[in-house]
């Protein structure tokens, strides 16, 4: 567990919720810096364990961070725990979070590490928690499949963090007017790196700087556009795209014809000209092409533009 610093613990049965009401924060003021001047909230994340197989069980908690902020999103103290799980954890999981089986396994219980929560949210007079994502409706069904056992204490407790967790996703991105966009993209339209770590912790301070660049500095509106066309470029581009392998019955002769016809869509720039154009190539070659990073095509947009 990582802390900056901590204030005096308070009693956990106080209610950690008492200044959930001091401001409303409605859809049409979606400014979580105007809250600051009065409050204290957290920003939150958690890793979770899904099934490989479709229609398997949902998914379970095995790590959870947040980082709590007053004024001018000033950071005040920052927590992360894994969760103890006896789970297989299979290559994927293992590959994009770095979370080894070891690690569950020498981890704290669930009840005390939401007990834990529950008294660095309650110390800090925390009124809001803030999560970009499905993070509440993981807490909530984990909390429903497995944890049957857990005293009515602990769940009592985790009842009363998940009514104070907001979903700002839909918010912001509204703001944005940006289709539901993830961690990675805001933080290049931002400025702040091109790196998602799927660490807890880490994860859960992106989102409090994207946020506070948003409602403080505000984003480039050069950028917008390009995430704007990149988005809708890159949903027509796999809405068109019909092949993944190479065909093993094809003649030499088409093979000959449609290498011909992709150099031709190579002078073609539209997204349907390269739709056509990776399928014909993995068609002849089994060369498989997959649509730019955002990144990459914010490059090129600036390469056309000057910029």
């Amino acid at each position: 567990m990582a802390k900056i610093r901590k204030k005096p613990k308070k009693s956990i049965n106080k209610n950690i919720n008492k200044n959930i009401n001091k401001k409303s924060f409605t859809q049409s003021t979606p400014n979580i810096a105007e809250k600051l001047d009065n409050e204290m909230v957290a920003f939150l994340d958690t890793e979770f364990l899904t099934s490989q197989i479709k229609g398997g069980p949902p998914a379970k908690l095995v790590s959870v961070g947040f980082v709590v902020c007053g004024k001018n999103f000033e950071e005040v103290t920052r927590f992360h725990s894994y969760i103890y799980a006896e789970d297989k954890l299979h290559d994927r999981f293992q590959e994009m979070t770095g979370i080894e089986r070891k690690d569950l396994l020498s981890a704290p219980d669930y009840e005390l590490v939401m007990e834990e929560v529950a008294e660095q949210l309650e110390a800090w007079e925390v009124s809001r928690i803030y999560v970009w994502g499905p993070d509440k409706y993981v807490i909530q069904r984990d909390l429903l499949e497995y944890r049957k056992d857990i005293s009515k204490r602990t769940r009592k407790i985790v009842n009363r963090i998940l009514r104070m967790i907001k979903d700002i996703e839909g918010i912001y991105s509204a703001k944005l007017d940006l289709q539901s966009a993830g961690i990675g993209s805001l933080k290049i339209i931002c400025g702040l790196g091109t790196e998602v770590s799927h660490n807890a912790l880490d994860d859960a301070v992106d989102l409090k700087n994207i946020i506070r660049h948003i409602d403080l500095k505000g984003c480039s509106e050069h950028m917008l556009q390009i995430m704007k066309k990149y988005t809708a470029e890159k949903e027509v581009y796999y809405r068109l795209r019909r092949f993944r392998e190479k065909w093993d019955d094809v003649s030499v002769g088409i093979q000959e014809k449609s290498l011909g016809l992709l150099k031709e869509l190579g002078k073609v720039d539209t997204v349907e000209a390269r739709a056509l154009r990776d399928d014909l190539l993995v068609m002849c070659t089994g060369e498989a092409m997959v649509f730019p990073t955002l990144e990459e095509y914010i490059q090129k947009e600036n390469v056309k533009t000057g910029i």
